[in-house]
Parts: structure tokens; sequence; C-alpha cells
């Protein structure tokens, strides 16, 4: 899948949060917050209007799954192990 740059305006208490967030290693940088909080903001829409499809149920029961297990990994630690999404 190819990247896209994209501009936005964001308040600047909500920049220097995000900022935080990556220097204490919650994040590897600030475009993966941003891809991150998309995906969840689009996942919980998706539920919220009823179209999640079976496959997407399962894909989520799965990661949540995987994610209290200590399996899923940030891209941070992607980049270790040599993986890229």
């Amino acid at each position: 899948m190819e990247n896209v740059r994209v501009n936005v305006l964001l308040p600047e208490k909500l920049l220097k949060e995000t900022k935080n967030l990556v220097e204490k290693g919650y994040f590897s940088n600030f475009s993966e917050i941003v891809r991150e909080s998309l995906r969840r903001q689009l996942l919980s829409y998706k539920i919220g209007l009823g179209e999640m499809t079976e496959k997407d149920r399962r894909m989520l029961e799965w990661a949540m799954q995987e994610k209290a297990a200590g399996n899923i990994l940030s891209e941070k630690d992607m980049a270790r192990h040599g993986l890229k999404l």
C-alpha cells in the first residue's frame, strides 16, 4: 500500500501531547500515532453503524485476544525485527 502525505492543522496542546507519547516510546513517530488513531476511529464508526462484516468481527476478536496476550507489536517493535506493514 502506498503512503500519501497529508497536511493537518492541530491545536498546539494536542501536538505536544502526541510528541510526549513518542518521547516516552509508546509510538515510534507522529505518523504512527495518526495512523493508529484513524484506524481506531474508523473501526469505532464501523461498529457503531453496524457496517462490520463477519470477517471484520472475527479479525477484531482475534486482535483483541492477541493484544491481551501481549502478541501485538507496534510499528517500532516490528521495525526492530525487520518487519513492515
